[in-house]
């Protein structure tokens, strides 16, 4: 074989060594670098379920606390007296004249209206009750309180929205997450538990979405004189899993209810997508039947990500909690973060053709070293034999 021919064969070869070597150093570190991102979606998925346990166990505690209150059993009771009559329509439909009908207030202020000064007996216990109320909803960020009747009439509302003074069993709201709390709480009148609905959308409140808890209350002789329920603000758990901060440009964690729709915005969406975008992938599936882990998918957008995926319990509803990030940004951001390897690589593939070189010189010395003996044995041989031929 030629130099040269001897010299290409040998830089090929070892080329694709290194090839190879550099394919292998690539694959492990993106893997292990894709691992890293899946613990820290994980995490992720970790935090905004707790933090969304944390908002919602705390509404519960205040739910409790305001059912035992005695200002509000005290409103309670009174309204109950007052409306706990064979006919009730009457007078409901009399209170609704006096705090929406010839409320002076502009619609979405009307819960400004503390006393109608008709000096009513409602009136009275309205008046003694909504500024406490008004200022509770307003501090501690809640949409609305509701004072409900055994018979499922609405007695008191802060805001004042279409649902005051409505029959929650009979009424057009029969269907609606207050009336569904409300029944709930009534059935469970002796446990005295909380009960929350899931996300829907509600009539009164230009049907944003909305989530409301609800517990019974009960006299000093332990009987049941109604329900009280607290309409949630859905911005808190929005706010909680819409922040992407060290989530990169692709990062973003989302809620999915048992029917396959967002209770969070979508991160790449202009407009709200919570009730309306529809996730049916396989990690949320997973997590909505109560598995956990993390998978490389393609999201409802139809992009390849890695996503991780937890379940979260809601009122007995299931909720898929899923953190996800674009595999090409993690394929990105492997390569760039992945040390250099071209220093070393040419300085591997310099170290092994000097080896080659000096292995063939070598070879080369070697075999003219034994050719030179075998020259010196051939003349003394013939010296040898020419002399005996003299003789």
């Amino acid at each position: 074989m030629s130099a040269k021919g001897f010299w290409l064969r040998s830089s090929l070869g070892i080329l694709a060594v290194l090839a190879l070597l550099a394919w292998g150093i690539a694959h492990w570190y993106l893997s292990t670098f894709t691992k890293d991102i899946g613990d820290r979606l994980v995490l992720l998925n970790e935090l905004r379920k707790g933090a969304v346990e944390q908002y919602l166990s705390t509404a519960r505690a205040e739910l409790q606390f305001w059912s035992t209150n005695p200002d509000i059993l005290a409103a309670q009771q009174g309204f109950h007296t007052i409306l706990n009559t064979s006919d009730s329509k009457p007078i409901l439909a009399a209170i609704k004249k006096s705090y929406v009908g010839q409320n002076k207030n502009p619609a979405e202020t009307f819960h400004q209206l503390d006393d109608t000064g008709g000096g009513s007996s409602y009136s009275a216990l309205h008046s003694q009750l909504h500024p406490l109320a008004k200022l509770f909803v307003s501090e501690r960020g809640y949409y609305d309180i509701f004072l409900i009747g055994p018979e499922g009439d609405v007695y008191y509302t802060v805001e004042k929205e279409s649902d005051f003074t409505t029959n929650l069993n009979t009424g057009p709201l029969r269907d609606s997450g207050l009336a569904y709390v409300f029944q709930r709480a009534m059935q469970a009148q002796e446990e005295g538990v909380v009960v929350m609905s899931d996300m829907q959308a509600y009539a009164p409140s230009d049907n944003a979405p909305a989530m409301f808890m609800a517990r019974v209350l009960k006299n000093p002789e332990g009987t049941v004189i109604g329900v009280i329920a607290f309409q949630l603000p859905t911005t808190k758990i929005l706010d909680i899993m819409s922040y992407t901060a060290g989530m990169g440009e692709t990062g973003e964690t989302y809620l999915v209810g048992q029917d396959k729709l967002m209770r969070s915005n979508s991160r790449f969406s202009t407009s709200p997508t919570v009730l309306v975008q529809k996730v049916d992938t396989k990690t949320v599936n997973k997590a909505l039947a109560g598995e956990s882990g993390v998978e490389l998918i393609t999201d409802y957008r139809g992009v390849e990500v890695l996503s991780a995926y937890t379940s979260l319990e809601v009122g007995g509803n299931s909720w898929a909690v899923i953190a996800e990030f674009d595999r090409q940004e993690i394929v990105s951001a492997a390569a760039s973060e992945r040390p250099s390897l071209s220093g070393t690589l040419s300085f591997i593939f310099g170290l092994a053709l000097w080896s080659v070189w000096y292995r063939r010189g070598s070879t080369v010395d070697n075999a003219a070293s034994d050719g030179a003996v075998a020259g010196v044995d051939l003349s003394v041989s013939d010296f040898v034999d020419s002399s005996s031929i003299g003789s």
